[in-house]
């Protein structure tokens, strides 16, 4: 309001002005020029006066021409509010500030009107939708009326099924009151644990839980459990009427309805067959896997008495039989010697001389050598066939049954397997027992053909051996000797089994490649010429080449090719030093040079034993490896000085 009262002082004061400037110049020019205007001074003021009037009546007239027309903007603007059309901001300025206020007053009200009718529409279509759900919504309730009734129809044939079921289920359906006494039993309590529903209504559920489990059950803490979590699932055994026990899977849930007030409904699956299903399952897969190991163990012995060993312990540690015992004879028609044998039932050994009486040929257990798969006899049975085997009445501790199978020991022996067991042999037993049977059988053959090989094999080595010797009467014997004095050290250090079984080969065989050294050289009874040592030295090359084609181990193949090395590095054929050499061609090398010093040769005398253990003692470190050499002297100092 302020800014247009300064403007029309504003316009006032120009027109103020205006008159004033005219009524100046109107009086000048009057005074000055009265010839030409017939103005008298006093008319002067009042023809500025009409002037101005004159310029103001233009001009209001002219603001009033441009106010009509800013006001029928205006109407426009108020049309265009119910076409719903956009008002820009710049439409709302004109040149008269209270028109320009009217309209920017017409656009919030058109702003605020479509927004309103944006509004009206939204609340429209959602109470469109909403009437619409309505109808449905009436409609379904029309529809459901009568599904309702019907639904309740069946809710009392429902009840009615519920109470049935609940009679004639298979399983157990207790319901327990807030403090956990017995409520509620179905006719399946009676069936399964023979309780009538009078023995155990009112009594608390502890009452049927057998055992210690009773004490420590805890129904408050099974009541929290069901109340938070809405059931509980719990596994238990549950006392019979006789005394005995099932085992039982029972789900406590809260019972829907109950006249008690609060309860839990418990339902009890019997279960036992199933747990001793799961039980015998999980035997099964142990039994398969001792079997398992067991194969895998007895196919890697190479001894006789090392699978007899891995069969009875196996059979009493890992499968839990009383007693096992292996016996065997090597010829026919004569009495069984004891294998091997374990078990508690063997702990007295004097009890081993009337099972070793037993002969498959001829007698009372003869019967047993045509069935191959085994024989189970009860100790009734046992010990009357043993008494008519002994011709005397038999006194041995009691069991229950024993099993009995044929094992053959190569072509010309022959023995059985013998297993104890203080309760009766279960199928599944008598499976595995015939499983290892078999698969000792099966390792036995095995050991029994490789017993044959290398029976073969040593005597070739033998004959190549007595070639080489039978043509020098000095070294008869030496290849033995090293090979003994070899096995000795190697026993000493404690190297395994198979490595000092190579040894033993290897000692034999170390000198194997002079059989390509002439005679004239090799029995020479002066010494050697350069050249002719240069020749010797060459037999363990020789060696190799007869020897590799043969499949030989790479042990015995280093241990002759290497054992003219040196523990510094210095021997031959290719200088190698001790961490290149190993162990076993430096056990043949002191071994060797033992037996040479005290052996006699073409050129020269034995040396004593003393000398020849002071011999290996200078040398130790330099040729000889010392903790071998040290080992030599401790057997020979041990056991007085040992020529073999």
């Amino acid at each position: 309001m302020r800014k247009y009262i300064k403007g029309t002082l504003g316009y006032v004061c120009l027109f103020v002005f205006v008159f004033i400037l005219l009524g100046v110049i109107f009086s000048y020019l009057s005074d000055k020029f009265q010839f030409f205007l017939l103005i008298r001074p006093a008319e002067s003021w009042f023809l500025a006066l009409l002037t101005t009037a004159f310029a103001v009546i233009v001009f209001l007239l002219k603001r009033y021409h441009g106010l009509i027309r800013e006001l029928n903007r205006s109407l426009e603007m108020i049309n265009n509010i119910n076409n719903n059309t956009y008002i820009a901001e710049s439409e709302t300025k004109t040149s008269f500030p209270a028109v320009s206020d009217i309209n920017n007053a017409i656009r919030e009200i058109s702003r605020d009107i479509q927004k309103q009718v944006t509004e009206l529409n939204e609340q429209s279509i959602e109470l469109a939708k909403k009437n619409s759900k309505l109808d449905n919504a009436h409609k379904q309730l029309a529809a459901s009326y009568e599904q309702l009734q019907s639904l309740m129809e069946q809710l009392n044939e429902s009840e009615q099924r519920y109470h049935s079921l609940v009679i004639s289920i298979p399983d157990i359906v207790l319901t327990l009151d807030e403090n956990g006494n017995i409520t509620y039993a179905n006719r399946a309590c009676r069936d399964i644990l023979n309780f009538r529903r009078h023995d155990i209504v009112g009594k608390p559920f502890q009452f049927i839980v057998y055992g210690k489990h009773a004490d420590e059950f805890n129904f408050e803490k099974l009541r929290r459990t069901v109340e938070i979590n809405g059931e509980q699932l719990m596994q238990i055994p549950l006392l019979r009427k006789d005394g005995t026990f099932i085992e039982s899977e029972i789900k406590f849930t809260p019972a829907q309805e109950s006249p008690h007030g609060y309860s839990i409904q418990a339902i009890i699956r019997d279960i036992t067959e199933q747990k001793r299903m799961e039980r015998a399952l999980v035997e099964n897969n142990r039994r398969l896997r001792i079997i398992n190991e067991f194969s895998q163990k007895i196919a890697s012995e190479m001894e006789l008495p090392d699978i007899h060993k891995t069969c009875v312990k196996t059979l009493t540690e890992l499968l839990g039989f009383s007693g096992a015992a292996c016996f065997f004879s090597e010829e026919k028609n004569k009495n069984y010697s004891i294998a091997e044998y374990s078990g508690k039932y063997f702990s007295d050994t004097d009890i081993l001389k009337h099972f070793m009486q037993i002969n498959f040929n001829r007698g009372a257990f003869s019967f047993i050598r045509n069935d191959k798969d085994g024989t189970v006899l009860d100790f009734g049975t046992f010990v009357e066939l043993l008494a008519m085997e002994n011709g005397n009445k038999v006194d041995i501790p009691p069991f229950r049954q024993i099993y009995i199978q044929e094992l053959k020991n190569g072509d010309s022996g022959q023995g059985f397997l013998l297993v104890i067991t203080d309760s009766n042999f279960k199928h599944e037993e008598i499976d595995v027992l015939r499983s290892i049977c078999n698969t000792t059988l099966v390792a036995i053959e095995n050991a029994m053909y490789l017993i044959k090989s290398k029976k073969n094999y040593v005597a070739t080595i033998n004959a190549l051996i007595a070639a080489v010797e039978a043509r020098d009467q000095y070294t008869r014997g030496h290849s033995q000797r090293v090979s003994a004095y070899a096995v000795r050290i190697a026993e000493e250090m404690g190297m395994n089994r198979e490595t000092i079984e190579d040894l033993r080969i290897a000692g034999i065989l170390h000198d194997i490649g002079k059989i390509g050294i002439s005679d004239r050289i090799l029995l020479k009874k002066g010494p050697l010429t350069k050249e002719e040592y240069e020749e010797i030295k060459k037999h363990p090359a020789i060696s190799n080449k007869i020897l590799y084609p043969i499949g030989l181990s790479e042990r015995i193949l280093k241990a002759i090719a290497f054992h003219h090395e040196r523990y510094d590095g210095r021997g031959y054929p290719f200088g190698l030093s001790n961490e290149s050499i190993g162990l076993e061609p430096q056990i043949i090398a002191v071994a060797d040079a033992f037996d040479a010093m005290t052996s006699k040769r073409p050129y020269r005398e034995p040396l004593s034993p003393d000398k020849a253990i002071k011999e290996l003692e200078d040398n130790k470190g330099s040729q000889f490896h010392p903790d071998i050499v040290d080992v030599m002297v401790k057997i020979q100092r041990k056991n007085g000085i040992i020529i073999l």
